[in-house]
């Protein structure tokens, strides 16, 4: 496992060198880190495991989602942002808990987010473990099996996840 402190020093090192600024101030409780332009901020009084975290996180928005042309996708790199804090913890062998305990446990940081949000969580992620010098390549998600079916047109079919207890219907059309 990786020194907490070294991984800061390593983040704050490639933040430096990548052209972005860190700050550190006193922010609302609420509120670890955030992100304006090419500035990062991070909140004081954090532990510094929080620190990292918060770093990876904010890291994460500045690497994938400071060109964005849309700012309505909060929520999503909001969830890009968590994944990848996910994964760079996994890689450094950190315990990490997910934000809200009572979310519902999955094989992957990854799972349930779409291709174009995979691609951008496995991107940052490797550039956040490149700057670590930590390998990313154990960083994947098992791809999910195809799946074929045929019906007539006006049926509906039903799709049912054994694994999470859940069940999906899609109503099919004459282009089927």
């Amino acid at each position: 496992m990786t020194s907490i402190p070294h991984c800061i020093h390593a983040l704050e090192a490639y933040i430096e060198r990548s052209g972005a600024r860190l700050a550190r101030e006193g922010l609302p409780e609420c509120v670890h880190g955030r992100i304006n332009f090419d500035l990062i901020t991070l909140r004081t009084d954090l532990t510094p495991k929080q620190e990292l975290v918060t770093l990876v996180h904010e890291l994460t928005h500045w690497l994938a989602h400071r060109d964005a042309r849309c700012r309505m996708d909060c929520t999503l790199f909001e969830y890009e942002a968590e994944a990848v804090e996910a994964l760079v913890m996994a890689r450094l062998d950190l315990p990490y808990a997910a934000v809200d305990p009572g979310a519902h446990e999955l094989d992957s940081p990854t799972d349930n987010l779409l291709s174009a949000s995979v691609a951008r969580v496995k991107w940052a992620s490797a550039r956040i473990c490149g700057a670590l010098g930590i390998d990313a390549t154990a960083i994947v998600s098992e791809t999910q099996a195809p799946i074929d079916f045929k019906a007539a047109a006006g049926k509906e079919i039903v799709l049912e996840y054994e694994q999470h207890g859940m069940g999906n219907f899609l109503g099919s059309s004459e282009a089927l």
